[in-house]
């Protein structure tokens, strides 16, 4: 039946929305956090074939790609001295079994070893290796240097990219650069602010209010898969009679 595969993939298409949705909001209140949105456009698609027709639909509904909202999140204060939050565009180097990650999620912890460490244990890079953090007083400057009781311990490594949309979600508030040529820039302009995080910059509000659409329009979706599905059963019992 001709256009049921707009149905349908309109159908699926709400379903991936959703998921972008769901995960926004699950990650409200993650430090750094940066929404995305899923993307689509109606293709041509040669493989897609109506089976009474034998012609091509060509309007078909596809997941084109992602967009990730990478507009800062507000800045909470917390009085924790391993807490930063970084104003600007920026972000931080973490080092993983599969290479370099970056994050705006700037909740750091120490190890058994006195590294600098995300909550999953991850080591944040400076400049110069792994930032050691060994004594009581820990102050950390605008420009990412770090002092421990006074005495220079490193300075964090900060980055910025050209071209943000190379940057791809891991996990765990992680992005990967996924293009080798989006090489690394020194972060220029933007400040550490210890003491503080970035709060999330999910809009609650507006995810319901795109959760509601959603859902409504999917609902639709399936009303006419099913109404076509009731038709195309019944046009089949009149030819068989």
């Amino acid at each position: 039946m001709k256009g049921i595969y707009t149905v349908v993939s309109g159908a699926v298409a709400q379903e991936r929305r959703l998921g972008f949705i769901s995960n926004n909001l699950a990650n409200a209140l993650t430090a750094g956090y940066k929404s995305s949105k899923a993307v689509f456009e109606g293709v041509l698609s040669s493989s897609v074939i109506d089976v009474e027709t034998n012609k091509e639909d060509n309007t078909f509904v596809g997941t084109y790609d992602s967009h990730i909202n990478f507009a800062e999140g507000s800045l909470v204060e917390t009085g924790n001295k391993l807490d930063l939050a970084l104003q600007g565009d920026g972000f931080f180097v973490i080092r993983t079994p599969q290479g370099y990650r970056y994050t705006r999620n700037g909740q750091f912890a120490l190890n058994a070893d006195k590294t600098l460490v995300t909550h999953d244990g991850l080591p944040v890079v400076g400049e110069g290796g792994d930032i050691i953090v060994d004594g009581r007083e820990v102050s950390i400057e605008k420009d990412g240097s770090v002092f421990v009781d006074k005495a220079s311990a490193g300075k964090l490594k900060l980055v910025r990219f050209a071209a943000k949309e190379f940057l791809r979600p891991v996990g765990r508030s992680l992005f990967e650069n996924m293009n080798q040529e989006n090489r690394e820039l020194p972060m220029v302009g933007s400040s550490v602010n210890q003491g503080f995080s970035e709060a999330s910059n999910v809009e609650v509000v507006k995810e319901m209010l795109d959760m509601i659409a959603c859902m409504r329009a999917y609902e639709a979706y399936r009303k006419v898969q099913q109404t076509a599905s009731d038709a195309s059963a019944k046009l089949q019992e009149v030819v068989r009679n």
